[in-house]
């Protein structure tokens, strides 16, 4: 592991825009360093992974100087936070630093402009668990001693969203279902996070995600449930289908102007049918605000393969690492 040494002879990589001066390193130079890191999140692989840094320098001379471009600042048991080359304060200049969680310079997914402290994320067309932080803008003025240090927050900026796939335990207790197909569609792919207002713009692109099963055989059987009165549900200790797990999106409004489609393709059998009849059924998620740094379970319950009605009973938000309940969709 590389160690941070502080030396006078130490070079000094700062990449700015077109045409701005380099600054010079002051007489008695010190490294910024990143000891006081820690995470909002439900995280513990921070310090394995590392994360990018920037910082904007706003002085008289420097306007959105880029520190640390493309470096990854890393962890290691006995010398704490580091990168390379190292960064040292500037006199007289004040410093935006905002960072990210995880972190890769290569991804098509991620973009930083510095002209309006603004992050680009975009969800991959196979949406994973892999979430993104981000670090809440840290300013620090360098004054007589030059701060070595420099605290960053971070929060998550995506939404967990899961989907769970019932039989109605009423109708269909004895009757087989399974899933042929289940198609999430209209989804936000890309957005822009600004760290200066803490607010989100969007972009028109869009987002489909289906999952296909195949190979099926004639004791192949999603698990029961029961809807009770209050909108909860009692599963008898049977499992829901789980398409896709826990797809992380952009946080985002479900409303008429922005709802995200369900499809389910699925086969029933009837207690002692010999054939297995079809369906395909849509709607859409119930309206809601899909907010970053929650979870959100919704649970579809199959109970004909005729008509299609929605009811939105209940959405129960937890902290991440908590058992999920969730939001109740009913198809019947």
């Amino acid at each position: 592991m590389r160690k941070l040494i502080l030396t006078l002879f130490a070079a000094v990589a700062l990449v700015g825009c077109h045409n701005e001066p380099t600054p010079v390193v002051p007489d008695t130079p010190r490294a910024i360093a990143f000891d006081n890191v820690t995470t909002r999140a439900g995280l513990t692989d921070l310090q394995d992974d590392g994360f990018g840094v920037w910082a904007v320098i706003n002085n008289t001379t420097v306007q959105n100087l880029m520190l640390m471009d493309n470096q990854h600042v890393e962890y290691d048991e006995t010398d704490g936070w580091y990168y390379s080359p190292m960064q040292y304060w500037i006199d007289n200049s004040t410093f935006n630093f905002t960072a990210t969680y995880p972190y890769d310079s290569n991804a098509s997914y991620f973009s930083y402009n510095t002209e309006d402290n603004a992050v680009e994320l975009k969800v991959s067309e196979t949406p994973s668990q892999i979430d993104f932080l981000i670090a809440e803008n840290e300013t620090n003025t360098s004054v007589e001693g030059y701060e070595t240090t420099v605290n960053l927050q971070f929060q998550h900026m995506l939404t967990s969203v899961g989907l769970k796939i019932w039989r109605d335990g009423g109708k269909h207790q004895n009757d087989q279902m399974r899933i042929k197909s289940v198609t999430l569609g209209n989804i936000r792919k890309g957005g822009t996070y600004s760290t200066t207002t803490n607010t989100w713009s969007y972009n028109n692109d869009r987002l489909t995600v289906e999952k296909v099963y195949e190979n099926f055989s004639d004791t192949d059987n999603i698990g029961a449930v029961i809807v009770k009165d209050d909108g909860t549900l009692n599963s008898g200790g049977s499992e829901a289908a789980n398409p896709f797990g826990d797809l992380m999106l952009l946080p985002q409004d479900l409303d008429a102007d922005n709802s995200v489609s369900l499809k389910i393709v699925y086969e029933l059998k009837r207690q002692n049918a010999a054939d297995w009849e079809e369906a395909e059924l849509e709607t859409v998620l119930p309206s809601m605000t899909l907010n970053p740094g929650q979870r959100y379970t919704f649970n579809v319950v199959l109970s004909s393969v005729t008509d299609i009605t929605v009811y939105y009973i209940q959405t129960k938000v937890d902290p991440w690492g908590t058992p999920q309940v969730g939001g109740t969709v009913i198809i019947k």
